[in-house]
């Protein structure tokens, strides 16, 4: 294998989607496993050395290496510095994307959510759920569901369809936003992942409670509620994703909640299983 190719093949592992890689010094974006059509999330930049050295990550995850030739005692301590440089670029340049993409998703839901109207009680996803609207708009038939953060400013929307399927803004933040069912108070808020559940807890409880949209933002709103109510209890409540679990050896929705419990100190809730059923 020469030495493009033991970079090439460093690439791939890592998730990168190319061909062949260019010796020319300069930062080239490349798409990265699961990009949508025109998605260019990945990036490398190689130089021709010797020794042949370079760099690579993808700005959808933040994750970046440095790779050299037979290791990275081959590098002097200027190519190494250069090779920092170009990670620093990178990682700058991964900002200022996300940055705009962020900007224009957030006009785009300021937009959407002035022209909608109040979504109807009546609205078969709200009806097939069994739950309130809760301040929900709709737009052409579609719920409105505003992510926002814990000062109450819209950044993106995530759509609710008649069918039950959900959709956010492309290009929109989602990390640390939620949407608040319930008037905030300072001594009990829960924290669940979809609409529905989040407003059933609340129809039930009578507390708030804060609509994460996913497993993996519970850990990111739970601390952003921490910081807000010091004092309040946070009670995550978990989906039980036993059919995960019995595929697959792990339960997303209990682990993720257990994670956002313990980085704020709270506690987990979760649905009973029928009786015939065990814990994954």
């Amino acid at each position: 294998m020469n030495r493009p190719d033991g970079f090439l093949a460093v690439l791939r592992a890592a998730g990168l989607m190319l061909d062949r890689v260019t010796p020319d010094g300069r930062l080239r974006r490349v798409r990265a496993q699961g990009d949508s059509n025109g998605q260019r999330s990945g990036w490398y930049v190689l130089h021709p050395g010797p020794p042949m050295a370079g760099a690579y990550g993808n700005w959808k995850t933040g994750h970046s290496e440095s790779w050299c030739d037979g290791g990275g005692e081959a590098l002097s301590e200027a190519e190494r510095a250069k090779l920092r440089e170009v990670v620093v670029r990178a990682q700058r340049q991964q900002q200022a994307e996300l940055a705009q993409r962020q900007g224009a998703a957030r006009q785009l839901a300021r937009e959407r959510w002035l022209r909608a109207d109040a979504a109807p009680a009546d609205h078969p996803y709200l009806v097939a759920k069994g739950v309130g609207v809760h301040g929900l708009r709709q737009l052409d038939g579609l719920l409105l569901v505003p992510l926002r953060d814990a000062e109450g400013r819209l950044w993106s929307l995530q759509t609710i369809a008649v069918d039950g399927s959900k959709r956010f803004l492309a290009g929109g933040r989602k990390r640390g936003l939620y949407y608040p069912v319930g008037r905030p108070v300072s001594d009990v808020v829960c924290v669940a992942e979809g609409y529905a559940t989040a407003a059933t807890i609340h129809e039930v409880t009578g507390h708030p409670t804060a609509v994460a949209f996913d497993a993996g933002n519970l850990e990111p709103v739970a601390c952003a509620l921490r910081a807000k109510y010091p004092s309040a209890v946070i009670v995550v409540c978990a989906d039980d994703d036993a059919a995960t679990a019995a595929r697959l050896g792990i339960n997303p929705g209990l682990v993720n909640a257990q994670r956002a419990a313990d980085a704020v100190g709270g506690v987990v809730a979760m649905p009973p299983r029928p009786s015939n059923e065990t814990t994954s």
